[in-house]
């Protein structure tokens, strides 16, 4: 039901095994981890950058890093070795290699930034975030089903979220208008609609000739609530300012 590969069901029951463990919840980086496909494509990995950047890993990222059953060794001989490797005992590096990328987009740093620092071309890196939303949606299904790993399905499932705002934090606001679901945001952003004041500054007419099977009464309302919540947080911040006043 969950609609996980037969022929990868057993790594991704090998990873959460693992998770279930010593799941490391120091951030998201192990959450992410296992999010990631067990097979990565078009993702061509600088093994002297990943290298170099081990020795620069926080506390928790090296924590991580061992927990998913990774070797610093193996990250210097890929960096200092011409060999071919072992296609095989790559994939959980690349997959972590992936999931720090997708880890950065998730903690609020722009897709170019991220696409500089770990070399890989936007059009590849959006690719493994939606193929990581994917997975994720699929492990939430599967742990839910799985009476033992069941406290797990929770996490992924509040993963799933924070990887589908990944690279785009502005889509939280546009779907806390009433009404708009993810497909609608989405449009809205691609369109240019990018912010509450975008929005309530459009002309409901030129909104509807850039939004696909949007009425021009669907538009007047997305409009206006936009205007609202503007209005109601301009409002809260007034409130605050005067209280931070009074008690000077």
């Amino acid at each position: 039901k969950s609609s996980l590969d037969p022929t990868l069901s057993h790594m991704v029951m090998d990873s959460i095994r693992e998770a279930n463990t010593h799941l490391v919840l120091r951030g998201d980086l192990h959450l992410t981890y296992l999010c990631v496909p067990p097979l990565i494509e078009n993702v061509y990995v600088n093994w002297m950058l990943y290298f170099d950047s081990y020795n620069k890993f926080d506390e928790t990222t090296k924590l991580t890093f061992l927990a998913a059953g990774l070797e610093e060794a193996y990250l210097a001989r890929r960096a200092f070795s011409q060999n071919a490797a072992d296609v095989a005992k790559e994939v959980p590096y690349k997959k972590f290699y992936v999931a720090g990328a997708i880890h950065m987009l998730i903690s609020g740093a722009p897709t170019w930034r991220v696409s500089n620092i770990f070399k890989i071309p936007r059009g590849t890196l959006q690719s493994n975030l939606n193929a990581c939303i994917a997975h994720a949606s699929k492990l939430a299904y599967f742990t839910k089903e799985l009476p033992e790993y069941w406290a797990l399905s929770s996490v992924f499932e509040a993963l799933v979220k924070k990887l589908f705002f990944a690279g785009t934090p502005e889509l939280a606001q546009i779907l806390e208008l009433p009404g708009i679901k993810a497909a609608r945001a989405k449009q809205l952003h691609r369109a240019g609609y990018q912010s509450l004041q975008k929005l309530a500054a459009a002309e409901p007419r030129l909104m509807v000739g850039d939004i696909e099977h949007l009425t021009e009464h669907q538009a007047q309302k997305i409009i206006s609530s936009a205007k609202i919540m503007l209005q109601e947080q301009a409002d809260a911040l007034t409130d605050a300012a005067i209280q931070l006043l009074e008690e000077v």
